[in-house]
């Protein structure tokens, strides 16, 4: 049996440390189970006779950390095969992805437990990987706070590689590993619920600029060497830009020679944001040679304007993720792959080369490390706007989603409850993937405290207090999503504890009289007006009512009649309250409008109106038909949606999807495109409100900013102050990305009848587009629709086990139809 193995017992957890560990397997045929299951605390990468089969492990919770499980069959061979480790040690530092690590540690075993072919223990040998400088870690640009991990300093020509890959190494000065005692973790860890990360290599799609760089005065701290990158002064070359264009795959040019003398660059662009690992295929003729990596999210910053790339290839590594967002690499005579062994985000790569000799670049990129998807779902409609955004938006969408669903990968890489919630669902129905939110589940679960409060972006050890109610509901949202999807009690069971437990803590703040005072919600972040000492929230609490009539459905499903009644009460006392204190019938400028916030003593003109205050009750039955069709002409008037004075714009992305799907359920479709159009069009490539410049815009436009509220909306010049956006604002959101469900559960028109998927709903709708079109996944499988009311035809494809009532649209003739699976319906054939 495996042993969790560690190096010095002197030092149990060494901040930033990389340690090598190593052992020579003999195998007289490959295993009937080629697998290896990894443990790592803080994480590490694995080899097999030189070939990377893993480079990080899953985030974790120390006492529950879990196992990757990898086929490692075809990196096999029968005789002796080397497996190496390069471990990463992140210690007791304050991160976003981790609870604090009193204890590093190695754990990996293959094939059966009783009788492994791999294993742990003391048996390995190690030592120091001191080709990797000492570095602290990365601090935000904000404060100094603690955002991400280490700058990678590499001393290639230290490195024991490629030799250790080789069985006849010889390892004689190594040490033996120490079994740990008393270990922090399982003994044997169970599999993680998630595969192995999908990893390629991503090469650019475009060369910004090359030329020669000054980098000025160095302070003679390694640490700032980096950073020199954002003061340096650039003067590009027209030739060295196009011999750098044979980077580009396809480009059918020889390898970028750079020659030495003085401080080279080369700025790339990957047309999209990238999360992976920078990688680079280099030639050393003689000498030595220094290159610097920097990463860029942005063109201009959303906060203050503020420039962070420019058309000479110059990037602010300092500007967007944290000081000296760069890293190091002293590279050896030779021909060698070098690649950076932490993860970074970047659309833009900017390469600073400094030596004597020749160096040949033979390829430049990142390897992609992304949760694996498959690309079931699609939307088509022939509008070529709309076909740009869903573009752009699953590009957000998918590089967000690598061990969980991330907020800000290369930031925070923190599994923030609110936006992770909705995007799983956009996962289920564009991907058919589920893994990443049962780990979600999981995890988030392990942070809750013996009071029922949530942290909101477990595992983490970083300081800060329970999760806003807002966020934290969202956790019990995950568990009715899952439940609708697979239809399974048994995991409602396993959780209806701590689903008690958050009930038990939210509803002290009920009153007798039904309505729910706290203030402790973000509501629309950076948008509403604080609720007051003994108020409520009037955009937070129909998210309340709904999440605890889904927790009574939970509640009866698991057996627990008790609380199902208890909550279903708690829920109907709150829908009544909130018409009472929130709905504003006769607002003199308004008429009727949502208020979103009530307190005892707020004068009636302090109520605050904002479009997030209107969409929960658009969607959930809180006003008559008549009074959801005066607040759309309220706070969304014609043409695009547009807010009047003293109603706010929505500012989270997530309320993008709430707000196209309440107008389009009220039959104002055609103003939810209009209003998608409207707000994204800032960011589709080649539209005339692109504030971007045209060469560095890219054939995806983008990024989709953090928050939605921009320097356009508000009239702002350069150097002033968004106070709507993060200081700190990068390129990489996959919240953004949510007007891609709206498209398949309401333009598509398809939705779960009941939980387990074998009854569905469909009712597809143009919203005046030319024709709607694509495939969404249920959980019975994939389903078309294609509606194009110009041809008179409607298609409907079921997969097998599963029976649809459709709603034939009024262009069409209207009426139902009930379709059972599998089989195609089309109007042609009818």
């Amino acid at each position: 049996m495996s042993s969790w193995i560690w190096s010095d017992p002197a030092e149990p957890a060494p901040a930033g440390r990389f340690t090598w560990f190593r052992t020579v397997v003999d195998l007289a045929r490959i295993p009937d189970r080629p697998t290896i299951m990894v443990a790592a605390d803080s994480t590490a990468r694995v080899m097999i006779n030189g070939v990377v089969v893993l480079r990080k492990v899953t985030r974790f919770h120390q006492p529950e950390i879990r196992a990757e499980v990898i086929d490692v069959g075809r990196f096999l061979r029968p005789g002796r095969n080397v497996v190496a480790v390069l471990h990463h040690s992140w210690g007791p530092i304050i991160t976003f992805q981790r609870t604090a690590a009193g204890t590093a540690g190695l754990w990996l075993e293959g094939g059966d437990a009783a009788a492994p072919w791999l294993s742990t223990g003391p048996d390995w040998r190690w030592r120091t990987a001191d080709e990797f400088a000492d570095t602290p870690q990365f601090l935000g640009v904000h404060d100094h706070t603690p955002r991400i991990r280490y700058p990678v300093h590499l001393d290639a020509g230290r490195s024991p590689e490629p030799a250790l890959h080789e069985p006849d190494f010889d390892d004689h000065d190594w040490a033996a590993a120490v079994v740990v005692a008393d270990p922090p973790w399982p003994d044997r860890p169970p599999p993680v619920e998630t595969p192995p990360q999908r990893e390629y290599p991503t090469r650019p799609g475009g060369v910004v600029a090359a030329g020669t760089a000054r980098h000025g005065s160095w302070s003679g701290d390694p640490t700032d060497r980096p950073s020199l990158l954002a003061s340096a002064e650039l003067s590009p070359d027209p030739d060295l830009t196009r011999a750098a264009g044979s980077l580009v795959p396809g480009a059918g040019r020889p390898p970028l020679m750079i020659t030495g003398g003085g401080t080279r660059y080369v700025t790339v662009d990957f047309h999209r944001p990238v999360h992976g690992y920078p990688y680079l295929d280099l030639e050393l003729d003689h000498g030595t040679a220094e290159l610097r990596l920097g990463y860029g999210e942005l063109v201009t910053s959303e906060y203050d304007g503020s420039t962070h790339l420019r058309p000479d290839g110059w990037v602010d590594v300092d500007g967007v993720v944290a000081t000296g967002y760069a890293d190091l690499i002293t590279i050896t005579p030779g021909r060698r792959r070098y690649e950076v062994p932490d993860e970074r985000t970047a659309r833009w790569l900017t390469a600073h080369l400094t030596g004597t000799g020749t160096v040949t670049v033979h390829e430049l990129g990142l390897v992609s490390s992304q949760h694996p998807l498959e690309p079931v779902g699609s939307f088509r409609c022939g509008d070529r706007q709309l076909e740009q955004l869903v573009e752009l938006c699953l590009i957000h969408a998918e590089v967000t989603m690598s061990d969980t669903y991330v907020d800000t990968p290369g930031r925070e890489d923190g599994q923030w409850i609110e936006d992770a919630r909705p995007r799983a669902l956009l996962a289920e129905r564009w991907f058919g993937d589920t893994a990443l939110r049962r780990l979600m589940i999981r995890t988030l679960a392990e942070g809750q405290n013996e009071h029922g409060d949530l942290h909101p972006f477990y595992p983490s050890n970083y300081p800060i207090p329970s999760a806003r109610y807002d966020w934290s509901v969202q956790w019990v949202a995950m568990l009715h999503d899952d439940y609708r999807w697979h239809r399974d009690p048994e995991l409602i069971k396993t959780y209806l504890p701590g689903l008690v437990r958050y009930w038990d803590a939210l509803l002290e703040h009920l009153g007798d009289d039904g309505l729910w005072r706290t203030g402790h919600v973000f509501a629309d972040i950076r948008v509403n007006a604080q609720v007051p000492e003994g108020g409520s929230s009037g955009v937070v609490t129909p998210w309340i009512i709904d999440r605890l009539t889904w927790s009574a459905e939970l509640a009866r499903a698991a057996g627990d009649h008790d609380h199902a009644a208890r909550w279903a009460t708690a829920a109907d006392a709150m829908r009544a309250a909130f018409r009472r204190h929130h709905l504003v019938a006769d607002h003199p400028d308004f008429g009727v409008i949502v208020a979103d916030r009530w307190g005892p003593s707020l004068p009636a003109a302090d109520r605050g109106f904002s479009q997030a205050g209107q969409a929960m009750p658009l969607l959930d039955g809180l006003l008559t038909d008549d009074e959801a069709r005066q607040v759309i002409e309220t706070a969304f008037p014609a043409p695009e949606g547009t807010p009047p004075d003293g109603i706010a714009r929505w500012n989270n992305p997530t309320w993008s999807y709430r707000v196209l799907r309440g107008l389009t359920r009220h039959g104002f479709g055609d103003r939810a495109v209009a209003h998608l159009k409207e707000r994204y069009a800032p960011y589709l490539p080649g539209h005339p409100r692109n504030p971007t410049p045209v060469e560095l815009q890219g054939p995806y436009g983008g990024p989709l900013p953090e928050y939605w509220i921009s320097r356009e909306d508000l009239g702002l010049a350069d150097g002033e102050v968004n106070p709507t956006q993060p200081v700190d604002v990068t390129g990489s959101h996959g919240w953004a990305a949510m007007p891609l469900l709206w498209l398949h559960d309401t333009l598509l028109g398809v939705e779960l009848a009941e939980p387990g998927g074998d009854r569905l709903i469909i009712r597809p709708t143009t919203a005046g587009l030319p024709y709607v079109s694509g495939w969404t996944m249920t959980p019975h499988g994939a389903v078309q629709v294609h509606l194009d009311p110009q041809q008179n035809r409607l298609v409907i494809t079921l997969p097998a086990g599963v029976v649809a009532d459709v709603t034939v649209p009024d262009e069409l003739g209207g009426g139902t139809a009930m379709i059972t699976g599998p089989g195609r319906f089309d109007s042609w054939e009818q």
